[in-house]
């Protein structure tokens, strides 16, 4: 890269850091209150609420593997700039909720109906009082937990986005089956709330690693591994042979067609990354779910418009 290139990437991702600095977190700062609410075993889920007065509308958003609210700031602040209230409560084992091990960087659960069962409480105590129409928008491990949440309450939502979800766990060098009885033994061994190291897991770095990650924008990836770097509860990185056991049951209970058939409202399959869609098109996916295809380009730069609109 020759150094006015550099310069230019330099600038590019001040322009982005500099656009979240100063209009999407002070709007979302306006618009938004932070909460908890604690389910039935104990656990304290928290949670952002972004209100638009007479929105009549929301979206709640689940996200994915490792992630936390302020990871959807950008899409938190568009979908509230359409005119949406915005709701984001964090999975348990996942920013400021409660966790069911010591180590912050551990994402830990011993089945996803856990997952499930508090999306569900959350999306009926903190949001069906105020929002006549709710809409999910759904991420990688998020969709998995959407996917399930409306196969077994289907009065939650009046429609679905789906975005890159977890229909079926990558299990990479391993046959999903192999996967399933690595897990099922480390876990019988003693070591369901240790780092699945065997398929990959391992705790936060310090050390950037964009190459290796699903992002395609390096403006948002740096900004939010600075985030990581600042929040200790932030830095959740790897998951459990417990969490891993979990995910392929959840995989394959909500693919059965029985399940499927359980849901009501429309669903948009929305691809993020040509790599993680490539996943869906392996897959016996039904019909029901690849009715449409939504496709997002993360590599737009809403922060160029802002700086051109104001030039």
């Amino acid at each position: 890269m020759m150094p006015e290139d550099k310069s230019c990437a330099k600038e590019e991702k001040t322009a982005y850091a500099v656009w979240m600095a100063e209009t999407v977190e002070p709007y979302l700062k306006e618009h938004g209150e932070k909460g908890y609410l604690k389910m039935e075993d104990g656990m304290s889920i928290a949670y952002r609420r972004y209100s638009l007065p007479d929105a009549g509308k929301c979206v709640v958003i689940s996200h994915g593997f490792c992630e936390f609210a302020e990871k959807y700031n950008e899409v938190a602040y568009q979908f509230l700039r359409a005119g949406y209230s915005v709701y984001v409560p964090e999975h348990r084992g996942h920013g400021y909720s409660g966790r069911e091990v010591d180590d912050p960087e551990l994402v830990h659960v011993q089945s996803y109906d856990s997952y499930v069962t508090d999306f569900a409480r959350f999306v009926e105590t903190v949001v069906s009082p105020r929002e006549e129409y709710r809409i999910v928008f759904a991420h990688s491990m998020g969709g998995a937990i959407a996917i399930l949440a409306l196969e077994r309450y289907p009065q939650l939502f009046e429609a679905a986005v789906l975005s890159a979800p977890m229909c079926a766990m990558q299990t990479g060098k391993y046959p999903r089956f192999a996967a399933w009885l690595l897990a099922e033994f480390c876990c019988l061994a003693g070591k369901g709330k240790c780092f699945a190291t065997l398929a990959g897991q391992q705790g936060f770095s310090e050390t950037p690693q964009f190459e290796e990650s699903s992002c395609l924008s390096r403006e948002r990836y740096d900004y939010m591994f600075q985030k990581r770097l600042l929040e200790e509860h932030y830095r959740t990185y790897g998951g459990s042979y417990a969490w891993v056991r979990a995910g392929l049951r959840a995989s394959r209970e909500q693919m059965r067609r029985e399940n499927l058939a359980k849901i009501k409202v429309p669903d948009s399959w929305s691809s993020i990354r040509e790599r993680a869609a490539s996943q869906i098109s392996r897959m016996r996916t039904s019909r029901r779910l690849r009715r449409f295809l939504w496709t997002e380009d993360m590599r737009e730069r809403p922060w160029e418009k802002c700086r051109m609109s104001s030039s």
